[in-house]
């Protein structure tokens, strides 16, 4: 990551940080400009921008985003200040927390299995595959932590 003299994040690092997260959002939901547009509340052209890297991303869009598709949604544009998102422990609702680990970890280990695609060591792809297991583990351990944390 390249910072200005103050350690911050540039506009360049943002606007390629946001184009990063609409093309994911894009990719794993089959979404076009439009579809993305109307699910977060804004214009097809506001999206092609920001993909485009050619403007910033409204931060309410950015909340929008993490709202609607989950913590971890923007961890991209997070990462720009060496964070990430945690859900809160009433986002987990419905979902027990043990199972979602378990899930998790049982994904990992098929695809750290001798016969799968990398073998032993895990491949991006196989990550990728597992993504909403490993978010949705994320979720559930850090809900847990919250509520340990909670007074």
């Amino acid at each position: 990551m390249t910072a200005n003299r103050t350690g911050a994040p540039t506009s360049e690092e943002y606007r390629k940080a946001v184009s990063a997260i609409l093309r994911q959002l894009q990719k794993s939901l089959s979404f076009n400009d439009r579809q993305l547009a109307e699910r977060l509340g804004c214009s097809a052209g506001t999206i092609r921008n920001a993909k485009a890297e050619a403007t910033s991303l409204d931060p309410l869009l950015l909340l929008t985003i993490e709202r609607q598709f989950g913590p971890g949604a923007i961890d991209r544009c997070l990462h720009l200040a060496q964070s990430r998102a945690v859900g809160l422990p009433e986002r987990m609702t419905g979902v027990d927390p043990i199972l979602a680990l378990v899930e998790a970890l049982h994904r990992l280990v098929e695809a750290q299995a001798v016969d799968s695609e990398g073998g032993k060591r895990i491949t991006r792809h196989e990550l990728s595959k597992i993504l909403p297991e490993l978010r949705q583990g994320r979720a559930a351990l850090d809900a847990l932590i919250s509520r340990a944390d909670s007074k």
